[in-house]
């Protein structure tokens, strides 16, 4: 057994770690401890987790999104390629980004884990012009999100019970939230028997990826969760969302840029089949028909909605906020033909099993939790006896 030291952000390596591992999993700790760890003063600092004080010896450190200064063997997990501080705000900066960028073909650093297709293609493209691209290369692998598998078999569709749709994302505008509203609001106006549920804290507006930063825009939206056809959960536990998941038809996400869309896997844990954009990771694991279905966005050479604006300011004007409304409506637009199509299909009771089946299928193949910690054990065992 080895001792395996966790760095770099939380959030990141909650589902792109081993469940159950043989290992012992230590987490590094903020340093100093509190509100204001260095690594929140000065990014670069991230790189020194493995530095912290501890009283436990480790052998191998596993980063995430993070390039970590160690002479253990350790591995990187990242999720695009923001993490090699490739936007350095002045000369200082860049020479100490550049030195820890490096570190990436060292020997000691195992391998470079993208978490999708899209995060392997957005850091390869990143690195294009280093003169150590071809050494880093060859230790990118994909290892996809795991999660607990919870469903056996596929669900079945009812006739004559309405059909239930839930949203999950606490970024309500940019996972999708704002279309599924629009959604609700079309359904009831044409009586169709949906309940759609919101699980969302409602965030939108600035210093959100694609929003737009004005929020009196969207009060109209938020207006539609009193409709007698939606039921808002704002606070609630992994286990109660994954519950209603268990109990919901289809899960919709409209998302306008998700780098990978966990929640989606998460529902196709319990078997339920997704609606969801084309985006980044998320054409990775679903197909169109086979467990799910996708709303269509343009996208560009890098797979992100092609009308998104990075600029700040250009992302305040009317055109924009036109651009955005829009696609909003159009997406919502798209998921009701979606909705009235399966509800009109005389075969829908067989093509919904079909499509659960094929959720739980591709969690199976791709995702289960157990599978993974398999693979990890093994990555961090041969790493410890190097």
């Amino acid at each position: 057994m080895a001792k395996i030291l966790v760095t770099g952000q939380k959030h990141l390596s909650i589902p792109n770690l081993p469940r159950s591992s043989k290992h012992k999993i230590i987490r590094a700790k903020p340093f100093p401890t509190g509100r204001y760890p260095l690594k929140k003063i000065w990014s670069p600092f991230e790189s020194f987790d493995s530095w912290q004080p501890s009283w436990k010896q480790y052998q191998v450190v596993h980063s995430f999104n993070s390039i970590q200064y160690t002479d253990k063997p350790w591995f990187v997990t990242c999720e695009d390629h923001t993490f090699l501080y490739n936007n350095p705000k002045n000369n200082v900066e860049r020479r100490i980004y550049n030195f820890l960028n490096n570190r990436l073909s060292l020997d000691n650093c195992c391998k470079i884990i993208a978490i999708s297709d899209y995060a392997k293609m957005r850091f390869l493209r990143q690195i294009a012009g280093w003169q150590t691209r071809d050494q880093i290369m060859r230790k990118v692998d994909i290892i996809q999100p795991n999660f607990p598998l919870r469903a056996n078999q596929p669900k079945k569709y009812q006739e004559n019970q309405k059909l239930t749709l839930t949203f999950v994302g606490n970024h309500l505008a940019r996972k999708g939230g704002i279309v599924a509203l629009r959604l609700a609001k079309k359904a009831e106006k044409l009586k169709l028997p949906i309940i759609v549920n919101i699980v969302s804290g409602l965030k939108h507006g600035p210093r959100v990826p694609t929003d737009f930063p004005d929020t009196t825009k969207y009060a109209e939206d938020l207006k539609l969760l009193d409709l007698d056809n939606i039921i808002h959960y704002k606070n609630i536990s992994n286990e109660k969302v994954i519950d209603l998941l268990s109990h919901s038809h289809f899960q919709i996400m409209a998302t306008l840029h998700d780098t990978y869309g966990y929640s989606i896997i998460e529902g196709f844990s319990v078997a339920t089949p997704a609606i969801t954009t084309n985006v980044c990771a998320l054409p990775e694991f679903l197909t169109h028909g086979k467990n799910g279905y996708f709303l269509n966005l343009p996208i560009n050479e890098i797979r992100h909605w092609s009308n998104w604006l990075y600029d700040k300011e250009k992302m305040k004007t009317d055109e924009y906020w036109d651009t955005i409304n829009n696609t909003y409506d159009d997406l919502a637009d798209q998921a009701l033909q979606q909705i009235i199509q399966f509800i009109d299909r005389p075969d829908k009771l067989e093509h919904y099993e079909s499509l659960s089946a094929g959720a739980l299928a591709q969690f199976q193949s791709f995702n289960n939790s157990q599978t993974q910690n398999d693979l990890f054990d093994r990555l961090y065992a041969e790493a410890a006896a190097s």
